[in-house]
């Protein structure tokens, strides 16, 4: 298989993961090292911060339900057989609860991926995610439970 296709396998796993709500599952796509940066900041240094947040935001007990993940648009470029970068587009609607019931939020945007080759295979070192536009209460998925 091609590196680009095992690569947009992983990314399409995220997706299934954070849909699914089976958080643990991003082991299978984030290098322990990994670097989480969110909009131009620095947020995760490693990746059991960034899957901490991602299961405070989009967890059972946060402000979000159901939601969904599109990538798109993927493109991957090797660097020698062991690293690579991509770009995706994304598109995600989530649907709120709680307090946010009936409420969506649907955001757009580009995940840009640095990726190295492990032992376990293609893992994300360095995630930069940039929101290009998006629509609804970001609380949904940035508000603490009550």
């Amino acid at each position: 298989m091609t590196i680009s296709f095992l690569i947009q396998d992983r990314l399409f796993e995220f997706g299934r993961a954070v849909d699914s709500k089976q958080f643990h599952r991003l082991d299978a796509v984030f290098d322990q090292d990994a670097v989480g940066i969110y909009n131009g900041a620095n947020s995760h240094e490693t990746a059991a911060q960034l899957i901490a947040a991602m299961h405070h935001n989009l967890g059972v007990n946060s402000h979000c339900g159901v939601s969904q993940h599109n990538i798109l648009n993927v493109q991957v470029v090797p660097d020698g057989d062991v690293a690579a970068e991509s770009r995706a587009y994304f598109y995600a609607i989530h649907a709120g609860v709680g307090a946010y019931d009936g409420q969506l939020w649907k955001t757009w945007g580009e995940y840009n991926d640095f990726w190295v080759l492990t032992a376990a295979g293609w893992r994300i070192r360095e995630r930069r995610y940039t929101t290009f536009f998006s629509e609804g209460p970001a609380e949904i998925v940035t508000a603490k439970p009550t």
